[in-house]
């Protein structure tokens, strides 16, 4: 496949030069030019035409969301801030992904894997992209809780509880209350990493420790299980290793 091609726009000398390191190297890009300001990139974007934007979001004069906004046809997007507080406008605007300054090169990478799977899906319509592989099943949820957006990693979400019209999801070591309700966060999850063994609780497969009567142990915490789905859960948990 051709390589993707991108261009920064980043008001921040060092923030550029960190991008482009990392740009050459991954050979799956290629960058097309770097602007210190979004002036200077909107007269050329319509030329060069890159598919793939690094764009910062706090500039002076013109700032990431307003060139974007004013795109009729924007690229895809990756936004890189040292702002947090800009994660869900950025998302709105239909962001492949949102790094946070300082990022690694580990962290671009994965937001680079994020774009090009989009790109191989727009060039090849008719195919559908391969099945990810439980273990390789590590999308984020940004979730809003205490007045600010938090990144919870799907692998990590020992279980959710129900609390009425708010769930409390738990990760090790913390845990987050958050407005949304047990059916719609059940519908988010992927199934064969999360089982409802009961109304009031949604458990990850992947952290039982042992089940014994009705009830589940996950990092030392005691679940029920209700006994209406005990069956089919045992299944799924075993996955036909049960000796």
């Amino acid at each position: 496949m051709q390589p993707l091609s991108c261009v920064i726009i980043d008001d921040e000398p060092i923030a550029r030069n960190i991008l482009k390191e990392y740009i050459v190297r991954d050979d799956r890009l290629l960058l097309l030019q770097d602007y210190s300001n979004a002036s200077d990139a909107l007269r050329d974007l319509n030329l060069i035409k890159p598919r793939l934007l690094f764009l910062d979001i706090k500039m002076p004069k013109i700032t990431g969301f307003e060139m974007l906004r004013s795109l009729p046809h924007h690229p895809m997007v990756i936004f890189t801030t040292a702002y947090r507080e800009f994660a869900v406008e950025g998302f709105d605007l239909n962001a492949v992904d949102y790094l946070l300054k300082p990022f690694s090169f580990e962290r671009f990478l994965q937001a680079v894997n994020k774009a090009y799977v989009l790109m191989s899906a727009e060039l090849n319509p008719g195919e559908s992209p391969a099945s990810p592989s439980p273990d390789n099943q590590e999308d984020d949820l940004f979730v809003k809780s205490n007045g600010k957006l938090v990144r919870i990693r799907v692998s990590d979400i020992l279980y959710v509880e129900a609390l009425k019209e708010y769930v409390r999801i738990f990760t090790p070591g913390s845990n987050q209350v958050v407005y949304q309700t047990m059916q719609n966060l059940e519908e988010r999850l992927p199934r064969d990493n999360f089982f409802r063994v009961h109304r009031s609780y949604i458990i990850g497969l992947r952290h039982v420790q042992s089940i014994e009567g009705n009830s589940v142990l996950i990092n030392g915490m005691q679940l029920p299980v209700s006994r209406y789905c005990k069956e089919e859960f045992i299944k799924r948990v075993s996955k036909n290793k049960l000796l």
